[in-house]
């Protein structure tokens, strides 16, 4: 495998976390020719790398991604810093269930994070002040200090500037399909919406949950949709819950922001196993099955539709984490609005950096697996080490395509199994759902 000279005509398809930060990378490293193509200017209203907020943890059980982590924070802290809010993280499971949270404190132990601990939901609701009725009840966990989250959004749209400003090129448009050479093992370059043709000597794929239409990934990748939605606070809600740090019930999946200092508004979702959304994916050689996001024809005029609803093994999780942080009255409020989060999901949960077998200047950037936009500074940097062969090997290895697919338990997600996005819009709920998200009949359990 041959890396790019830096004069190679490199095209990256997404402008998300993965593309926009692999493309400042190529950029500050000397490559002269990076066109960036995506459906429209980012932010992406529908890409997972944008909305009001996403958590900057070094809250993990592998501690490559906790290093990585404490590599980016020293960037969104100083580069990123108008876009960076220090809160802290609370990170709770049920007592004697400690799972993925037990190797994550050692892990962030280990670098000397400043921690607290509580033995009890009690004890962790006395040093927070909340007040509320059996706050965090039953649970035990523990306080990451350094940690935070970001406005994604805010984020995305600067360091696309940034790219602009260096010399990339952007083109907005759908990619119907990546073109080969007659034998299959080059990309000559890509079918656009409007049938030009973007020759290219490289091609990237940071395509996020949309990959998988685009370079058929073998059960390598699966687009996953999480739940997500959106509450008012008033002034005065805003004053008394603002410097609360960001809580995670690992066991639960739920997870909720301090409200946002611009419009009151907080932001709660599930880290779960997520919904599928399969579809017939076809080109001009073939036709397959695909989990993907649903389509939006921002060509055409089409936006992404404004929703106050989510499915209800969804909504229920939501508002019983809601009402073990904030209380009754916020999680019995009506939802401002909702939205499903497209996670790009590898079998082990590790992001994905190489080149296509058998195709010498195709790579592919993506992988997120609901954990990648924390590492916005430097993930492309990551990336691009991958393509440039630079890397060390371990680190090659632990982001190559696998020949074998084996999947990794992710201890980090809790809630509901996998399920279709159509049952779960049924009410057609796994038998063996998580009794703390499946549906109960009421809004919030009656132990609250």
């Amino acid at each position: 495998m041959i890396p790019p000279s830096k004069d190679a005509r490199i095209v990256i398809v997404g402008a998300g976390a993965f593309g926009l930060s692999t493309a400042y990378h190529l950029l500050a490293s000397g490559y002269t020719s990076i066109t960036i193509v995506d459906r429209t200017t980012p932010p992406i209203p529908d890409g997972s790398s944008v909305d009001i907020s996403r958590i900057v943890r070094a809250d993990y059980d592998d501690i490559v991604y906790t290093n990585m982590v404490v590599e980016a924070l020293e960037l969104w802290k100083t580069e990123y810093k108008e876009f960076y809010y220090p809160s802290g993280l609370l990170s709770m499971t049920p007592i004697g269930n400690p799972k993925y949270l037990a190797e994550s404190l050692a892990n962030v132990s280990s670098i000397g994070l400043p921690i607290t601990q509580f033995s009890s939901g009690q004890e962790a609701a006395q040093y927070l002040k909340l007040t509320h009725d059996k706050p965090l009840n039953g649970l035990a966990g523990y306080l990451n200090h350094d940690a935070g989250w970001a406005d994604a959004e805010k984020a995305i749209e600067y360091l696309f500037r940034r790219c602009i400003y260096l010399g990339a090129t952007f083109v907005k448009s759908k990619v119907d399909e990546i073109l080969y050479s007659a034998d299959g093992t080059a990309v000559t370059g890509l079918e656009l919406e409007n049938g030009n043709i973007l020759e290219c000597d490289y091609a990237i794929i940071a395509a996020g949950a949309w990959t998988d239409a685009l370079v058929p990934t073998e059960s390598r990748l699966l687009a996953t949709g999480q739940p997500v939605a959106f509450f008012q606070l008033s002034e005065e809600e805003y004053s008394k819950y603002r410097s609360l740090p960001i809580y995670i019930n690992f066991v639960s999946g739920f997870y909720v922001f301090p409200p946002h200092p611009d419009s009151h508004v907080v932001k709660c979702a599930r880290h779960s196993y997520g919904y599928t959304n399969y579809k017939t994916v076809k080109n001009s050689s073939s036709s397959r099955e695909s989990s993907q996001p649903p389509e939006i024809a921002y060509s055409k005029g089409a936006t992404p539709p404004v929703g106050t609803t989510l499915p209800k093994d969804a909504e229920d999780c939501l508002r019983l984490g809601l009402g073990e942080y904030f209380g009754r009255d916020i999680a019995e409020r009506d939802i401002l609005k909702t939205r499903i989060c497209w996670y790009n999901d590898t079998p082990t949960k590790d992001f994905l950096f190489d080149y296509l077998p058998g195709v010498d200047n195709l790579f592919i950037a993506t992988g997120g697996s609901g954990h990648g936009f924390k590492f916005l500074p430097v993930i492309g940097k990551y990336a691009v080490g991958c393509l440039e062969r630079t890397l060390p090997t371990d680190l090659l290895d632990k982001f190559k395509w696998r020949t074998n697919v084996q999947k990794k338990e992710d201890l980090s997600r809790g809630g509901t199994p996998l399920m279709t996005l159509e049952d779960a819009q049924a009410g057609l709920y796994p038998v063996n759902a998580d009794s703390a998200s499946a549906p109960n009949g009421d809004k919030i359990p009656s132990n609250l």
